[in-house]
């Protein structure tokens, strides 16, 4: 009914030529992964239920993009995160080009699971990372806050890693 609506009013190509561009807002094909603005709206939706979340961050990825350039980098971490994930999963690069969130449909186990495959895959591309996990409860706190949470968590790590 809404195609045949912008058909009759002349409508049609704005409206595809809209979801085009929100489409586009929504993912990183440098990193081949949701944008953060996709992460929330997701999460948002998100049933009632426990989740696990991870929050990544990668090592010396300024210091590589000046070794390497930014072309090379980027293509390390999308084939560092080309590892199967569920098609329930939902990876995403966080506010900068070093911090990635997942957000498992899966539980503890299995969230680790998918980390240690992710380290291994980063080795492979001559990466590491920091990397923390943790409970979601839908409904009882906000996902900002839990990603809030592990980053600090991560940064503390790297705070002891450097001493």
């Amino acid at each position: 009914m809404r195609g045949l609506v912008g058909k009759i009013f002349g409508f049609e190509g704005e409206i595809q030529e809209l979801r085009r561009q929100v489409r586009e807002l929504s993912w990183d094909s440098s990193f081949g992964m949701w944008t953060r603005n996709a992460f929330l709206q997701f999460c948002h939706v998100m049933p009632r239920d426990v989740r696990w979340v991870a929050f990544i961050d990668m090592n010396r990825i300024h210091e590589l993009n000046e070794e390497l350039g930014y072309t090379e980098v980027d293509r390390r971490i999308k084939e560092t995160f080309s590892v199967p994930f569920r098609r329930s999963d939902v990876v995403a690069r966080w506010y900068s080009g070093d911090e990635i969130v997942i957000l498992f449909d899966a539980d503890g186990g299995g969230a680790g699971h998918k980390i240690e495959q992710l380290v291994e895959s980063a080795a492979e591309q001559g990466l590491t990372f920091f990397a923390a996990q943790g409970r979601w409860e839908v409904g009882k706190t906000t996902i900002e806050v839990i990603v809030g949470e592990l980053g600090n968590e991560v940064a503390k790590e790297k705070k002891e890693d450097a001493h």
